[in-house]
Protein backbone atom coordinates (compact mmCIF):
# COMPACT_ATOMS: atom_id res chain seq x y z
CA UNK A 1 0.00 0.00 0.00
CA UNK A 2 1.58 3.48 -1.07
CA UNK A 3 1.08 6.43 1.46
CA UNK A 4 -1.38 7.86 -1.07
CA UNK A 5 -3.71 5.42 0.16
CA UNK A 6 -3.18 6.31 4.03
CA UNK A 7 -2.72 9.70 3.66
CA UNK A 8 -5.11 12.36 2.34
CA UNK A 9 -4.44 15.55 0.18
CA UNK A 10 -0.88 16.56 0.85
CA UNK A 11 0.21 13.16 -0.11
CA UNK A 12 -1.55 12.81 -3.33
CA UNK A 13 -0.73 15.47 -4.39
CA UNK A 14 2.99 15.74 -3.83
CA UNK A 15 3.03 12.62 -5.77
CA UNK A 16 1.48 14.18 -8.83
CA UNK A 17 3.54 16.82 -8.75
CA UNK A 18 6.94 14.77 -8.21
CA UNK A 19 6.63 11.84 -9.58
CA UNK A 20 9.35 9.67 -7.96
CA UNK A 21 11.17 12.11 -6.19
CA UNK A 22 11.17 12.20 -2.64
CA UNK A 23 8.43 14.65 -1.03
CA UNK A 24 10.74 17.82 -0.44
CA UNK A 25 13.69 16.69 -2.59
CA UNK A 26 12.72 19.34 -5.19
CA UNK A 27 10.18 21.75 -5.38
CA UNK A 28 7.99 21.69 -8.26
CA UNK A 29 5.94 24.52 -9.76
CA UNK A 30 2.70 25.01 -7.80
CA UNK A 31 3.82 23.48 -4.60
CA UNK A 32 5.28 25.32 -1.54
CA UNK A 33 7.73 23.52 0.07
CA UNK A 34 8.57 24.52 3.65
CA UNK A 35 11.64 25.76 4.20
CA UNK A 36 11.94 28.43 6.55
CA UNK A 37 11.43 27.79 10.82
CA UNK A 38 7.93 30.11 10.53
CA UNK A 39 6.57 27.50 7.55
CA UNK A 40 6.90 24.82 10.08
CA UNK A 41 5.10 26.84 12.57
CA UNK A 42 2.54 27.26 10.58
CA UNK A 43 1.98 23.80 10.16
CA UNK A 44 1.93 23.59 13.89
CA UNK A 45 -1.13 25.65 13.56
CA UNK A 46 -3.09 24.16 10.45
CA UNK A 47 -6.08 22.16 10.90
CA UNK A 48 -4.34 19.15 10.25
CA UNK A 49 -2.65 18.83 12.82
CA UNK A 50 -4.88 19.84 15.58
CA UNK A 51 -8.46 18.69 14.11
CA UNK A 52 -7.94 15.03 14.02
CA UNK A 53 -9.52 13.00 17.04
CA UNK A 54 -12.05 10.65 15.69
CA UNK A 55 -15.60 11.06 17.44
CA UNK A 56 -16.05 7.18 16.64
CA UNK A 57 -14.67 6.97 19.63
CA UNK A 58 -17.17 8.48 21.37
CA UNK A 59 -19.52 5.84 19.95
CA UNK A 60 -18.03 2.77 20.81
CA UNK A 61 -17.68 3.48 24.19
CA UNK A 62 -20.37 2.63 27.17
CA UNK A 63 -20.76 6.44 27.45
CA UNK A 64 -23.28 6.77 24.24
CA UNK A 65 -26.63 5.86 23.07
CA UNK A 66 -27.69 6.04 19.65
CA UNK A 67 -30.90 4.64 18.01
CA UNK A 68 -29.89 2.92 14.80
CA UNK A 69 -31.39 0.58 12.27
CA UNK A 70 -30.12 -2.99 12.48
CA UNK A 71 -29.24 -2.79 8.79
CA UNK A 72 -27.27 0.41 8.60
CA UNK A 73 -23.67 -0.30 7.63
CA UNK A 74 -22.91 3.30 7.89
CA UNK A 75 -19.48 3.77 10.12
CA UNK A 76 -21.64 5.11 12.96
CA UNK A 77 -23.59 2.35 13.02
CA UNK A 78 -20.41 -0.24 12.75
CA UNK A 79 -18.76 1.80 15.45
CA UNK A 80 -21.93 1.48 18.60
CA UNK A 81 -22.83 -2.10 17.35
CA UNK A 82 -18.07 -3.34 17.83
CA UNK A 83 -18.86 -4.58 14.33
CA UNK A 84 -16.00 -6.10 12.39
CA UNK A 85 -14.64 -3.49 10.65
CA UNK A 86 -15.36 0.45 10.75
CA UNK A 87 -15.28 1.15 7.14
CA UNK A 88 -16.95 -1.68 5.37
CA UNK A 89 -16.79 -0.12 1.82
CA UNK A 90 -13.63 0.21 0.45
CA UNK A 91 -14.17 2.81 -2.15
CA UNK A 92 -14.40 4.86 1.62
CA UNK A 93 -11.55 7.17 3.13
CA UNK A 94 -11.03 5.26 6.76
CA UNK A 95 -13.15 7.52 9.03
CA UNK A 96 -10.18 7.38 11.76
CA UNK A 97 -7.24 5.81 10.52
CA UNK A 98 -7.22 8.25 7.11
CA UNK A 99 -6.89 11.57 9.12
CA UNK A 100 -4.89 10.44 11.79
CA UNK A 101 -2.46 9.01 9.41
CA UNK A 102 -2.83 12.64 7.50
CA UNK A 103 -1.70 14.31 10.27
CA UNK A 104 1.01 11.74 11.11
CA UNK A 105 2.32 12.51 7.60
CA UNK A 106 2.46 16.38 8.47
CA UNK A 107 4.04 15.83 11.17
CA UNK A 108 6.95 13.82 9.59
CA UNK A 109 7.13 16.65 7.43
CA UNK A 110 8.07 18.53 10.16
CA UNK A 111 10.11 15.97 11.80
CA UNK A 112 12.04 15.39 9.03
CA UNK A 113 13.01 18.33 7.48
CA UNK A 114 12.83 21.23 10.24
CA UNK A 115 16.41 20.33 11.62
CA UNK A 116 17.91 21.07 8.28
CA UNK A 117 16.20 24.50 7.77
CA UNK A 118 19.15 27.63 7.90
CA UNK A 119 17.31 30.31 9.57
CA UNK A 120 16.19 30.35 13.22
CA UNK A 121 18.37 28.64 15.81
CA UNK A 122 19.12 25.36 16.48
CA UNK A 123 16.91 25.89 19.94
CA UNK A 124 13.86 26.77 17.71
CA UNK A 125 14.04 24.51 14.83
CA UNK A 126 14.33 21.67 18.08
CA UNK A 127 11.34 22.40 19.62
CA UNK A 128 9.26 22.68 16.47
CA UNK A 129 10.46 19.18 15.85
CA UNK A 130 9.45 18.41 19.70
CA UNK A 131 5.99 19.37 19.20
CA UNK A 132 5.87 17.22 16.01
CA UNK A 133 7.06 14.89 17.78
CA UNK A 134 4.46 14.97 20.79
CA UNK A 135 1.55 15.23 18.24
CA UNK A 136 3.02 12.04 15.78
CA UNK A 137 2.50 9.82 19.19
CA UNK A 138 -0.44 11.41 20.37
CA UNK A 139 -2.18 10.19 17.22
CA UNK A 140 -0.27 6.92 17.10
CA UNK A 141 -2.22 6.08 20.70
CA UNK A 142 -5.33 6.97 19.72
CA UNK A 143 -4.76 4.52 16.27
CA UNK A 144 -3.28 1.78 18.76
CA UNK A 145 -6.80 2.15 21.22
CA UNK A 146 -8.77 1.69 18.45
CA UNK A 147 -6.46 -1.06 16.14
CA UNK A 148 -4.76 -3.21 18.03
CA UNK A 149 -5.47 -5.26 21.54
CA UNK A 150 -5.02 -4.09 24.76
CA UNK A 151 -1.84 -3.70 26.38
CA UNK A 152 -0.77 -7.22 27.74
CA UNK A 153 3.11 -7.71 29.05
CA UNK A 154 2.83 -11.34 28.42
CA UNK A 155 1.46 -10.92 24.87
CA UNK A 156 2.61 -7.38 23.80
CA UNK A 157 5.78 -8.25 21.78
CA UNK A 158 3.53 -10.59 19.53
CA UNK A 159 0.37 -8.89 19.29
CA UNK A 160 0.17 -6.74 16.15
CA UNK A 161 0.18 -2.76 16.54
CA UNK A 162 0.82 -0.35 13.60
CA UNK A 163 2.44 0.45 10.58
CA UNK A 164 5.32 3.17 11.81
CA UNK A 165 5.34 5.40 9.35
CA UNK A 166 8.52 7.65 9.37
CA UNK A 167 9.36 8.73 5.71
CA UNK A 168 7.54 11.24 3.71
CA UNK A 169 8.45 9.31 0.48
CA UNK A 170 5.03 9.15 -0.73
CA UNK A 171 5.89 6.32 -3.51
CA UNK A 172 7.07 4.15 -0.55
CA UNK A 173 5.53 1.40 0.71
CA UNK A 174 3.80 0.75 4.01
CA UNK A 175 5.88 -1.20 6.33
CA UNK A 176 4.16 -3.97 8.18
CA UNK A 177 2.43 -3.71 11.42
CA UNK A 178 5.04 -3.48 13.91
CA UNK A 179 4.29 -5.38 17.49
CA UNK A 180 2.34 -3.56 20.18
CA UNK A 181 5.06 -3.14 22.26
CA UNK A 182 7.50 -1.68 19.59
CA UNK A 183 4.19 0.57 18.76
CA UNK A 184 4.31 1.84 22.46
CA UNK A 185 8.21 2.31 23.06
CA UNK A 186 7.99 4.22 20.01
CA UNK A 187 5.90 6.77 21.19
CA UNK A 188 7.62 6.53 24.72
CA UNK A 189 10.76 7.27 23.28
CA UNK A 190 9.79 10.52 20.78
CA UNK A 191 8.06 12.13 24.01
CA UNK A 192 11.07 11.13 25.74
CA UNK A 193 13.13 12.42 23.21
CA UNK A 194 10.65 15.62 22.54
CA UNK A 195 10.57 17.06 26.26
CA UNK A 196 14.30 18.75 26.63
CA UNK A 197 13.03 20.82 23.59
CA UNK A 198 9.82 21.90 24.20
CA UNK A 199 8.72 25.05 25.12
CA UNK A 200 6.96 25.72 29.02
CA UNK A 201 4.08 27.52 27.87
CA UNK A 202 3.01 28.06 23.64
CA UNK A 203 1.43 30.16 21.60
CA UNK A 204 -1.85 28.64 22.23
CA UNK A 205 -3.19 25.71 23.96
CA UNK A 206 -3.33 23.83 20.48
CA UNK A 207 0.47 23.51 20.78
CA UNK A 208 2.17 21.14 22.93
CA UNK A 209 4.32 22.21 25.80
CA UNK A 210 6.82 20.21 28.36
CA UNK A 211 3.90 18.99 30.25
CA UNK A 212 1.60 18.36 26.93
CA UNK A 213 4.23 15.74 26.90
CA UNK A 214 3.93 14.82 30.53
CA UNK A 215 0.24 14.31 30.22
CA UNK A 216 0.39 12.30 27.78
CA UNK A 217 3.00 10.20 29.03
CA UNK A 218 0.94 9.62 32.23
CA UNK A 219 -2.58 8.46 29.73
CA UNK A 220 0.06 5.91 27.92
CA UNK A 221 1.56 4.31 31.13
CA UNK A 222 -1.91 4.41 32.79
CA UNK A 223 -3.11 2.38 29.52
CA UNK A 224 0.36 0.17 29.87
CA UNK A 225 -0.85 -0.45 33.56
CA UNK A 226 2.58 0.78 34.70
CA UNK A 227 1.12 2.77 37.32
CA UNK A 228 3.93 4.05 38.98
CA UNK A 229 5.09 5.61 36.08
CA UNK A 230 1.65 7.22 35.42
CA UNK A 231 1.65 8.98 38.48
CA UNK A 232 4.77 10.34 38.37
CA UNK A 233 4.34 11.97 35.12
CA UNK A 234 1.18 13.03 36.33
CA UNK A 235 2.34 14.82 38.85
CA UNK A 236 4.57 16.47 36.42
CA UNK A 237 1.61 17.44 34.65
CA UNK A 238 0.51 19.04 37.44
CA UNK A 239 3.19 21.06 38.63
CA UNK A 240 2.68 23.29 35.88
CA UNK A 241 0.52 26.44 37.10
CA UNK A 242 -3.28 25.80 36.82
CA UNK A 243 -6.66 26.21 38.38
CA UNK A 244 -9.84 24.08 38.72
CA UNK A 245 -13.40 25.21 37.74
CA UNK A 246 -15.51 25.63 40.98
CA UNK A 247 -19.20 24.47 38.82
CA UNK A 248 -20.79 26.05 42.19
CA UNK A 249 -19.82 29.19 40.38
CA UNK A 250 -22.32 28.43 37.26
CA UNK A 251 -25.61 28.51 36.64
CA UNK A 252 -25.44 27.26 32.97
CA UNK A 253 -22.61 25.78 30.78
CA UNK A 254 -22.74 28.69 28.00
CA UNK A 255 -21.55 30.43 31.34
CA UNK A 256 -18.39 28.61 31.27
CA UNK A 257 -14.94 29.97 29.38
CA UNK A 258 -14.00 28.65 25.86
CA UNK A 259 -12.36 25.39 25.32
CA UNK A 260 -9.45 27.83 24.36
CA UNK A 261 -9.39 29.84 27.35
CA UNK A 262 -10.30 27.00 29.88
CA UNK A 263 -7.42 26.95 32.58
CA UNK A 264 -8.37 23.35 32.93
CA UNK A 265 -7.27 22.33 29.47
CA UNK A 266 -3.60 20.71 29.41
CA UNK A 267 -3.61 20.11 25.53
CA UNK A 268 -6.37 20.94 23.61
CA UNK A 269 -7.38 18.28 20.74
CA UNK A 270 -10.16 19.08 18.32
CA UNK A 271 -12.49 17.21 15.93
CA UNK A 272 -13.21 18.52 12.97
CA UNK A 273 -17.25 17.74 13.65
CA UNK A 274 -17.87 20.89 15.61
CA UNK A 275 -21.02 19.91 17.04
CA UNK A 276 -19.86 16.66 19.09
CA UNK A 277 -20.18 15.54 21.86
CA UNK A 278 -22.89 18.46 22.33
CA UNK A 279 -26.37 16.47 21.42
CA UNK A 280 -24.56 12.92 22.12
CA UNK A 281 -27.30 10.96 24.32
CA UNK A 282 -25.76 9.16 27.95
CA UNK A 283 -26.58 5.57 28.38
CA UNK A 284 -28.93 5.71 31.21
CA UNK A 285 -26.40 3.62 33.12
CA UNK A 286 -24.02 6.48 32.97
CA UNK A 287 -26.57 9.15 33.63
CA UNK A 288 -27.76 7.14 36.68
CA UNK A 289 -24.40 7.26 38.24
CA UNK A 290 -24.34 11.35 39.16
CA UNK A 291 -26.32 11.85 41.96
CA UNK A 292 -28.53 15.25 42.39
CA UNK A 293 -25.44 17.13 43.83
CA UNK A 294 -23.26 16.47 40.99
CA UNK A 295 -23.15 19.55 39.00
CA UNK A 296 -21.41 17.54 36.49
CA UNK A 297 -24.71 16.35 36.03
CA UNK A 298 -26.56 19.63 36.65
CA UNK A 299 -24.67 21.82 33.99
CA UNK A 300 -23.17 19.18 31.02
CA UNK A 301 -26.46 17.31 30.70
CA UNK A 302 -30.16 17.65 29.94
CA UNK A 303 -32.85 15.46 30.36
CA UNK A 304 -34.65 14.95 26.98
CA UNK A 305 -37.84 14.56 26.92
CA UNK A 306 -38.49 15.84 30.66
CA UNK A 307 -39.68 13.62 32.72
CA UNK A 308 -38.04 10.16 30.80
CA UNK A 309 -34.97 9.92 33.08
CA UNK A 310 -32.74 10.17 29.86
CA UNK A 311 -29.87 12.34 29.08
CA UNK A 312 -28.39 14.47 26.49
CA UNK A 313 -24.92 15.87 26.71
CA UNK A 314 -24.25 19.75 26.60
CA UNK A 315 -20.94 20.62 25.80
CA UNK A 316 -18.91 23.61 26.94
CA UNK A 317 -19.23 26.74 24.23
CA UNK A 318 -16.20 26.62 21.46
CA UNK A 319 -14.24 23.83 19.54
CA UNK A 320 -14.37 20.69 22.35
CA UNK A 321 -11.37 19.34 23.83
CA UNK A 322 -10.53 15.74 23.54
CA UNK A 323 -6.87 16.38 24.21
CA UNK A 324 -5.37 16.06 28.32
CA UNK A 325 -6.79 17.99 30.88
CA UNK A 326 -5.87 18.91 34.72
CA UNK A 327 -9.17 16.93 36.14
CA UNK A 328 -7.82 13.98 34.44
CA UNK A 329 -4.31 14.39 36.00
CA UNK A 330 -5.59 14.47 39.21
CA UNK A 331 -7.85 11.24 38.42
CA UNK A 332 -4.26 9.31 36.99
CA UNK A 333 -2.36 10.70 40.17
CA UNK A 334 -5.25 9.28 42.57
CA UNK A 335 -5.51 5.72 40.50
CA UNK A 336 -1.69 5.33 40.84
CA UNK A 337 -1.83 6.15 44.67
CA UNK A 338 -4.87 3.48 44.82
CA UNK A 339 -3.06 0.87 42.74
CA UNK A 340 -0.02 1.88 45.08
CA UNK A 341 -2.28 0.68 48.65
CA UNK A 342 -1.99 4.50 49.53
CA UNK A 343 -6.07 4.91 49.96
CA UNK A 344 -6.04 8.32 52.02
CA UNK A 345 -3.83 9.72 49.85
CA UNK A 346 -6.17 8.89 46.34
CA UNK A 347 -8.87 10.01 48.70
CA UNK A 348 -7.29 13.47 48.88
CA UNK A 349 -6.78 13.99 45.61
CA UNK A 350 -9.87 12.91 44.42
CA UNK A 351 -11.52 15.32 47.20
CA UNK A 352 -9.14 18.02 45.92
CA UNK A 353 -11.03 17.79 42.27
CA UNK A 354 -14.70 16.71 43.75
CA UNK A 355 -15.22 20.10 46.00
CA UNK A 356 -15.31 22.09 42.61
CA UNK A 357 -17.58 19.63 41.46
CA UNK A 358 -20.45 18.74 44.09
CA UNK A 359 -22.87 21.42 45.33
CA UNK A 360 -21.11 22.97 48.48
CA UNK A 361 -24.17 22.46 50.68
CA UNK A 362 -24.15 18.66 50.29
CA UNK A 363 -20.22 18.02 50.05
CA UNK A 364 -18.68 15.29 51.71
CA UNK A 365 -14.89 14.19 51.82
CA UNK A 366 -14.93 10.63 50.18
CA UNK A 367 -13.14 8.41 52.74
CA UNK A 368 -11.75 4.43 51.69
CA UNK A 369 -11.30 1.63 53.94
CA UNK A 370 -8.44 -0.19 51.73
CA UNK A 371 -7.04 -0.30 48.44
CA UNK A 372 -10.04 -1.97 46.86
CA UNK A 373 -12.13 0.63 48.00
CA UNK A 374 -10.15 3.22 47.10
CA UNK A 375 -9.96 2.02 43.20
CA UNK A 376 -13.29 1.65 43.11
CA UNK A 377 -14.40 5.32 44.07
CA UNK A 378 -11.55 6.87 42.07
CA UNK A 379 -12.60 4.87 38.52
CA UNK A 380 -15.93 6.21 39.29
CA UNK A 381 -14.90 9.70 39.37
CA UNK A 382 -13.06 9.08 36.64
CA UNK A 383 -16.05 7.94 34.52
CA UNK A 384 -17.63 10.54 35.86
CA UNK A 385 -15.48 13.24 35.13
CA UNK A 386 -14.51 12.30 32.08
CA UNK A 387 -17.88 11.33 30.36
CA UNK A 388 -18.06 12.09 26.75
CA UNK A 389 -13.95 13.25 26.56
CA UNK A 390 -12.80 10.56 24.63
CA UNK A 391 -10.93 8.04 26.77
CA UNK A 392 -13.83 5.77 28.11
CA UNK A 393 -13.05 3.39 25.11
CA UNK A 394 -9.13 3.70 26.24
CA UNK A 395 -10.22 2.94 30.18
CA UNK A 396 -12.57 0.43 28.56
CA UNK A 397 -9.52 -1.44 27.58
CA UNK A 398 -7.04 -1.63 29.83
CA UNK A 399 -10.15 -2.15 32.48
CA UNK A 400 -11.49 -5.57 30.85
CA UNK A 401 -7.24 -6.69 30.90
CA UNK A 402 -8.06 -6.77 34.77
CA UNK A 403 -11.27 -8.26 34.56
CA UNK A 404 -12.89 -4.60 35.52
CA UNK A 405 -15.63 -4.16 32.77
CA UNK A 406 -18.46 -5.55 33.09
CA UNK A 407 -20.87 -6.42 29.90
CA UNK A 408 -22.00 -3.97 27.90
CA UNK A 409 -25.73 -4.05 25.78
CA UNK A 410 -26.75 -2.19 23.63
CA UNK A 411 -30.46 -2.00 24.33
CA UNK A 412 -33.19 0.17 22.29
CA UNK A 413 -34.95 2.16 24.89
CA UNK A 414 -38.12 1.74 22.46
CA UNK A 415 -38.78 -2.01 22.54
CA UNK A 416 -36.25 -2.86 25.13
CA UNK A 417 -34.10 -5.61 22.46
CA UNK A 418 -30.33 -6.47 22.86
CA UNK A 419 -28.75 -4.86 19.93
CA UNK A 420 -25.22 -6.07 20.46
CA UNK A 421 -23.34 -7.27 23.23
CA UNK A 422 -19.50 -6.44 24.28
CA UNK A 423 -18.65 -9.38 26.53
CA UNK A 424 -15.42 -9.28 28.79
CA UNK A 425 -12.61 -10.64 27.18
CA UNK A 426 -14.29 -10.16 23.51
CA UNK A 427 -12.74 -9.58 20.01
CA UNK A 428 -14.98 -6.64 19.66
CA UNK A 429 -12.39 -4.49 21.64
CA UNK A 430 -10.20 -4.73 18.76
CA UNK A 431 -11.59 -3.42 15.19
CA UNK A 432 -10.23 -4.88 11.95
CA UNK A 433 -8.23 -2.81 9.77
CA UNK A 434 -10.40 -0.29 7.35
CA UNK A 435 -11.22 -2.19 4.16
CA UNK A 436 -9.83 0.64 1.88
CA UNK A 437 -6.53 -0.08 3.73
CA UNK A 438 -6.84 -3.63 3.00
CA UNK A 439 -7.76 -2.89 -0.61
CA UNK A 440 -3.98 -1.41 -1.25
CA UNK A 441 -1.98 -3.47 0.89
CA UNK A 442 -3.41 -7.50 1.16
CA UNK A 443 -0.30 -8.37 2.94
CA UNK A 444 -1.37 -6.43 5.83
CA UNK A 445 -1.44 -8.69 9.15
CA UNK A 446 -4.95 -8.65 10.16
CA UNK A 447 -6.59 -8.75 13.62
CA UNK A 448 -8.56 -12.01 15.02
CA UNK A 449 -12.47 -10.75 14.74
Amino acid sequence: MQFKYIFLTLAAAALSMTGCNKFLDVKPKGIVIPDKVNDFQLMLNSRNMNFSYPTVLLEISDDYYEEFDDLSTAPSANAYFWREGLDQNEQSEPIAWGPLYNTIYHANVIINNVLKVKDGTEAQRKSVEAEALVIRSDCYFTLLTIFSKAYNPATAAKDPGLPLITSTDVTDKTPQRASVQVTLDSMLNALHRAIPSLPLTNLNKHRPTKYAAYGLLARIYLYMRNFPEAGKYADLALSMQHTLIDYNDYVDVWDFPSMDANPEVLWQRGSLDYMLPAGGRLQKSLADLYPDSDRRKTLLTYEWPAGSGFYTYNAEPGWFNFGSTFPEMYLTKAEALARNDQPAAAMDVINELRRYRIDTDAYAPLTAANKTDALQKVLLERRKELAFRGQRWMDMKRLDQEGLMPKVDRVLRSTGAVQATLAPGDKKYVFQIPARVQQFNPDIILNDR
